[in-house]
């Protein structure tokens, strides 16, 4: 995770523990920020990171990136399931846990 050791993350989510109402907060702001190509964070079953590019398999079985590709900045744990994903907009940085 080269990027992340120069990274200055300013807000951290986990859905891991959280309320309903909390992992709905969390999904908006994703489809504001960091929208899919296709369809909507709400309907992804797994991320996986190819070739350095973020995708998302949603439930109809489709699989999409980011709108805006260099928004992903880097993940923790295996390409295939990763358990941190970083993402960048507007200088900002987030980073997910799963």
């Amino acid at each position: 995770m080269n990027n992340l050791s120069h990274a200055q993350l300013t807000e951290s989510f986990s859905l891991a523990g959280r309320h309903n109402t909390d992992t709905e907060k969390l999904l908006a702001f994703l489809d504001a920020h960091f929208a899919l190509s296709e369809g909507s964070h709400r309907d992804v079953s797994q991320y996986r990171v190819y070739f350095g590019r973020l995708l998302a398999h949603l439930n109809t079985g489709q699989c999409v990136g980011l709108d805006n590709p260099s928004a992903f900045i880097d993940f923790g744990g295996d390409r295939e399931c990763p358990s941190l994903i970083s993402l960048s907009y507007e200088r900002k940085f987030i980073e997910l846990h799963f």
